[in-house]
């Protein structure tokens, strides 16, 4: 099954991108994203995203992570270090950031994350940067998205 049947809330950047096997299509239609006690999940919208992308005065975000590179598991210590220079670079950007996460149940899994408060091409230079897969594109009263970037 090609990921566009089974993503229909997929947009991919490039035209021959790296596989999604049924592995990771199933991950990213499982996982619960949350900031700040909002969630959200792929396809769905939500009102408590809504209320922060209120409150921060902006229409765009996007759950952007730097753990676990080309979803390839990475050591905890690397991750979290990976993750303290994306909030610095998100920072001298000027992009407002709050903190987040993704996690799923079952297989149990979790990463952290940040909502970058911006237009998601500002946040995919980050994301690339940081060589993420994916992001999970929010905007205001509209289901949320994922950008497959690789």
């Amino acid at each position: 099954m090609t990921p566009a049947r089974t993503l229909p809330h997929v947009r991919f950047d490039l035209p021959d991108p790296i596989p999604v096997g049924p592995r990771l299509a199933r991950g990213w239609r499982i996982t619960c994203y949350e900031a700040a006690g909002a969630t959200i999940r792929l396809g769905r919208r939500s009102r408590g995203i809504d209320r922060l992308l209120g409150a921060a005065g902006v229409r765009h975000g996007a759950f952007v992570g730097a753990w676990n590179p080309l979803s390839r598991p990475h050591p905890e210590s690397w991750n979290h270090t990976q993750l303290d220079r994306l909030r610095r670079l998100a920072g001298r950007a000027g992009i407002a950031f709050l903190e987040g996460a993704g996690h799923a149940a079952r297989p149990p899994w979790a990463e952290r994350h940040l909502l970058l408060l911006a237009d998601w091409r500002r946040c995919a230079v980050l994301a690339q940067r940081f060589r993420q897969h994916a992001i999970l594109l929010v905007r205001l009263r509209a289901p949320s998205r994922l950008r497959v970037l690789r």
